[in-house]
C-alpha cells in the first residue's frame, strides 16, 4: 500500500468487490427471505450475466474506442447506484426481474473494467497484476465477514443500507484513479469480430467455459447449499470470508509462484483442484467440514484467473485488450453464469445441493481434459514454429 501511484487504485479494488461480496454472498438468502423460491432466485440471478454479455463488450468497447478506463467505470457506477435504489423498493418477481436487468446492466461491467485497469497498471508500474488483484479478494472477504455479523443481528432486511453505502463510496472513488489509454491504433466495432475468427481463441472460450460454468454456478447456490445442510447468515460470511481470503493470498503471493511462460499448464492444475473441491463438496453434510473445503475456492479461482488472464493478453492486440477482456468476462462469466444459475436453480429445487456439485464436478473433469489435448496441440504448433524458421535459416 505504500507504492502512492497505485494506492488509489487498490483502494477502489477493494471497496468494487465489497460489493461484490455483498451481491454474491447475500442477494440470493435476501430473496429467499422474500419467498421467492430457489428456481425463481435461479432465474434472477441468471439476468446478471444474460444482460452482462450486452453490457460488458458494450463498455469495453466503448472503453477501447473513447481511450478510457476510469470514465467508464465512474458511468456504470454512478448507473448502478440508481438501480440498487429502485431494486430493493419492489416485491414483485416480474419488476424484480426488470430492475434486475438495470442493476446488472451496470454493476456486470465494473468489475472487469477494474481488473482491466490493474492489468495495464501493473505493467505500467513493473507489479505483479495478483499484487494489486488481491486487494479485490481482501475487501470481498472482510466485507462478507461483517457482513454476516451484522446481517445476523439486524437481518436479511437491512442488506439495501451497505449496498447503497459502498455503491456512493466506490462512485467516489472512481474519480480519484489514475486513467490508461489503450493502443493508438483506431478501433473499429468491427474490430471484436476478429477476436472469433481466431480458431484457437474459439477452443481456449469454449474450453474455459466449462471450468468457469462449476465456478459461476457454486457463486449463486453456496449460500442456500450452507441454509440446506443447517447454516445461517453468519456462517455465510465466514464462508465467502475464508474462501476468498485464501483467493487473496494466492493473489499476494503470485509473483513467486506464478510463471507467465505456461498459463495453460496453470488451468489444468485448477480444472482438477477443482474436481477434488465439487465432490468434497457434495459428500458434506456438516456446515463446519464445508468451512473447511471453502479453502479451496481461492486456491482454485486465482490459479485459473491468472492464468487465463495471461493467455489472453498474450493472444489479443494491446487495442483490444480491454474488448477481448470483456469478451472473455462475457462467456466465461456471463454465458457460464446464465447456465449454471438458471439450471443449477431447478437442479437444487428439484434434485438437492448434493446432485447439483456432482455434476460440477463432472464439467470439471471436461475442461481439465480438453485443456490438456489444448495444450499438447499448442505445443506441437510451437515445434512446428521452430523447425519452420530454422529451415528458413
Amino acid at each position: 500500500m505504500t507504492q502512492k501511484p497505485l494506492l488509489p487504485l487498490r483502494t477502489f479494488m477493494f471497496f468494487v468487490s465489497a460489493i461484490g461480496s455483498m451481491v454474491v454472498s447475500f442477494l440470493p438468502i435476501y430473496f429467499q427471505h422474500k419467498g421467492f423460491s430457489s428456481s425463481q432466485i435461479g432465474w434472477f440471478l441468471a439476468i446478471g450475466p444474460l444482460v452482462g454479455l450486452i453490457a460488458q463488450p458494450l463498455w469495453g468497447y466503448a472503453s477501447d474506442k473513447y481511450k478510457t478506463v476510469k470514465k467508464i467505470i465512474f458511468a456504470c457506477l454512478l448507473g448502478f447506484f440508481v438501480s440498487v435504489i429502485w431494486l430493493f423498493q419492489i416485491d414483485s418477481f416480474l419488476w424484480i426481474i426488470i430492475a434486475g436487468a438495470f442493476f446488472f446492466f451496470f454493476f456486470s461491467p465494473v468489475n472487469p473494467l477494474a481488473d482491466n485497469l490493474a492489468k495495464r497498471q501493473s505493467q505500467m508500474h513493473s507489479v505483479t497484476f495478483g499484487s494489486i488483484r488481491m486487494w479485490g479478494s481482501i475487501g470481498f472477504a472482510l466485507v462478507a465477514l461483517l457482513s454476516g455479523y451484522l446481517l445476523s443481528i439486524f437481518g436479511i432486511g437491512f442488506l439495501v443500507i451497505p449496498i447503497t453505502i459502498l455503491a456512493i463510496t466506490t462512485c467516489l472513488l472512481s474519480l480519484i484513479l489514475s486513467d490508461v489509454k489503450a493502443g493508438t491504433r483506431k478501433v473499429n466495432y468491427k474490430d471484436i469480430g476478429l477476436i472469433f475468427k481466431d480458431p484457437t481463441l474459439v477452443a481456449f472460450f469454449l474450453l474455459i467455459a466449462l471450468v468457469m460454468l462449476t465456478h459461476r454456478t457454486n457463486d449463486s447456490f453456496i449460500s442456500l447449499y450452507l441454509f440446506e445442510i443447517g447454516g445461517n447468515e453468519m456462517l455465510v460470511g465466514w464462508i465467502w470470508f475464508i474462501g476468498v481470503s485464501s483467493e487473496a493470498l494466492l493473489f499476494f503471493l503470485s509473483g513467486r509462484w506464478f510463471r507467465a511462460s505456461n498459463p495453460i499448464i496453470y488451468i489444468i492444475i485448477a480444472a482438477a483442484l477443482f474436481c477434488v473441491r465439487w465432490i468434497l463438496t457434495a459428500l458434506v453434510n456438516d456446515p463446519s467440514m464445508l468451512l473447511i473445503v471453502q479453502v479451496l475456492h481461492g486456491i482454485c479461482f486465482a490459479i485459473v484467473f491468472l492464468g487465463a488472464i495471461e493467455y489472453l493478453y498474450k493472444m489479443v492486440p494491446e487495442e483490444l485488450q480491454a474488448t477481448g477482456h470483456m469478451v472473455f468476462v462475457g462467456i466465461s462469466f456471463g454465458i457460464t453464469g446464465i447456465i449454471g444459475s438458471s439450471l443449477g436453480g431447478i437442479i437444487f429445487e428439484n434434485y438437492g445441493g448434493s446432485t447439483l456439485y456432482f455434476l460440477l464436478a463432472c464439467s470439471s473433469f471436461l475442461g481439465m481434459i480438453g485443456f490438456i489435448f489444448f495444450y499438447k496441440k499448442e505445443k506441437k504448433f510451437q515445434v512446428k514454429q521452430v523447425k519452420g524458421i530454422e529451415g528458413v535459416r
